[in-house]
């Protein structure tokens, strides 16, 4: 391959990870084909002179499926449809984590801790065991955000009268204050984000989220505590 079609293709790149960092070269391959002046690997950028306009970037996730691609099966045009799937459900839950995280960070959690205590709410006292498997994270981990919950007096540690091994999550007055306040800074984020869809819309969205959780579920291996 000569230089001249090795430079063009090294701007590719850098360009599609600078907008989508965790791609690879899969991603690469259909990004680039899906580009309106693509016409092969080696072909260079097309320049953006004064009287032309830029044209937007197409996502892996929402580049046209080819009318005769099989699920999990890639055309020219674009991935196939269960792998668009998967490349939207991954980019709208970073989505919602980029508008969701400015509000958070100002209440002072970092990482999952406001999700720990959003589940620990929701689950109703459950031990660290319980909490890992239902947020679907390592032991370790949820180890370590219960303690840093803990030691900020957001939570309290109740020992299990079935089970004196074990302890029950709850939140402390403190923890409940601070959750309302992070739930008063998302509601408005998390309202919007369907903001496009009819109700019945919303329910379908529902029904189909939840077969695909129901189906997966089961499957995994329950995270051990120690």
């Amino acid at each position: 391959m000569s230089t001249t079609s090795v430079i063009p293709l090294l701007s590719s790149w850098e360009q599609y990870t600078a907008l989508y960092p965790p791609g690879d070269l899969r991603g690469f391959a259909h990004w680039l084909l899906s580009q309106p002046d693509s016409a092969g690997p080696t072909h260079p950028t097309r320049p953006i002179g004064p009287t032309t306009a830029p044209v937007a970037p197409i996502s892996p996730a929402t580049a046209p499926i080819h009318p005769t691609a099989q699920p999990g099966i890639s055309s020219a045009a674009g991935p196939g449809a269960t792998a668009q799937s998967t490349l939207l459900i991954t980019r709208l839950f970073r989505i919602l984590q980029f508008l969701s995280k400015p509000g958070i960070k100002k209440l002072g959690f970092k990482d999952m801790e406001f999700g720990v205590l959003v589940q620990i709410t929701l689950m109703d006292r459950p031990n660290k065991k319980e909490l890992c498997h239902e947020m679907l994270i390592e032991n370790s981990t949820g180890v370590e955000i219960t303690k840093r919950l803990a030691q900020k007096g957001f939570i309290r540690e109740e020992t299990d009268p079935d089970d004196r091994r074990s302890a029950r999550l709850s939140l402390t007055e403190k923890g409940k204050r601070l959750l309302f306040q992070g739930y008063e800074k998302l509601a408005a984020i998390h309202q919007g984000f369907l903001e496009d869809f009819t109700e019945e819309e919303k329910q379908q969205l529902v029904r189909l989220l939840s077969k695909i959780n129901q189906y997966h579920t089961p499957r995994l291996n329950t995270p051990k505590i120690d």
